[in-house]
Formats: structure tokens, sequence, C-alpha cells
């Protein structure tokens, strides 16, 4: 239980204190009401993953982070593959649990210091710390192999192409970005269902 305890003392005609009465007030609904808030703030309603917007002020952050430490990191830029055409076929009820259960597999295989963020649509980027580019390409097909080899439940095989970029020193968030959504389009380029990468 959370509380709030308000103080009220008691005066006569002189000032003098008489008492000090105290009320106390049950807030846990509202800290719960204000808990509930903050995570809206900052997570896809739909996916439960990190939004865009906060996705934006993490990877600057880690940007920062990555400058000042010197550790290696990667984005990856994930797009599903045909995604309009699951819709088409099956409903955009379908769609959503396509894009529910692929968080669900990506959140279930990344590393601890990895982070997911709903990018758009049915869009995603993944910052992978501690990462160079030469693991990072390894990772993501792997990412890719278990999104298209365990068929969606009501929607089938889904794949996805994916883009791999490693941050470089002259990099901000948008060139940065800019070189994995190139290597993304690449992959789909190449026959979708593939990785490929921008130094």
């Amino acid at each position: 239980m959370y509380g709030e305890l308000d103080v009220i003392p008691q005066v006569d005609a002189d000032g003098n204190a008489l008492r000090i009465l105290g009320v106390t007030r049950d807030i846990s609904e509202r800290r719960a009401y204000e808990e509930k808030l903050g995570r809206l703030a900052v997570t896809d309603s739909l996916t439960g993953v990190w939004n865009r917007r906060h996705g934006e002020e993490l990877f600057t952050a880690d940007m920062y982070d990555a400058r000042r430490l010197g550790p290696a990191m990667s984005l990856l830029m994930l797009d599903i593959d045909h995604f309009k055409s699951t819709n088409d076929t099956h409903g955009h009820q379908v769609g959503d649990l396509v894009l529910v259960e692929l968080c669900r597999r990506l959140t279930a295989n990344l590393r601890a210091t990895d982070v997911l963020v709903r990018w758009g649509g049915e869009e995603f980027v993944i910052v992978m710390r501690h990462c160079n580019l030469t693991q990072a390409v390894p990772r993501a097909d792997k990412l890719r192999a278990l999104i298209a080899d365990t068929p969606f439940a009501q929607a089938g095989t889904v794949t996805v192409s994916i883009g791999a970029a490693e941050l470089q020193s002259d990099d901000d968030l948008g060139t940065w970005l800019h070189r994995a959504d190139r290597a993304m389009y690449d992959a789909k380029a190449a026959g979708r269902n593939a990785v490929r990468s921008r130094e």
C-alpha cells in the first residue's frame, strides 16, 4: 500500500499547539495508474517493446557511451516481408498477432544487452551493444532464421529482411540508421528473407 500523510496542527487563540492531527490516504490506485502511464509513454501498446520515441533516446545515449568508452555497437533494421499481403489475406487482427509473436521470438533470442524497438508499422530496430559488424551479421541471420523456420499461427510462414550497420566515429543517429536502412533494402533487393550489411 502506498499512502500519503497530511499533518494538521490544531492551535488555540494564542497560537499554541493543542494537538496534531494526522490524516492518511491510500494512493495505491493512483500510484498504479501513474506507473501504467509511465510504461505507456515508452512502450509500444501492441507489442510491449520500446516505442520509437524512447528508442531514439536510448540509442542516442548508447552512442554517447560507445564514443566515450569505446565498445563497438551495431544496429539492425528489420522489416517483415510482404506484411501488407499478410494483412490483406488474413486481416489486421492476424497481422497484429504476427507482430506480437515476432517480438516474443526476438526478445527470447536477444542478449540482455540488446535493445529492441518498434520503429513503425512492421519495422523494428535492434541495437546490439558490444557487438561489431562481424559479430552482428551472423546474429542477425540467426534471428532471420528463427522467424522464417517456424510458421506463425494463422499466418503461416513469415520472413524478414534485415540490414546491419556498425556505429562509426562520425555517425549521428540519422546516418547510422540510414546505413542500416539501405542495407535492409539491399536484403529486399536480394530476394527478401536475407541479411545484408553496410560499412
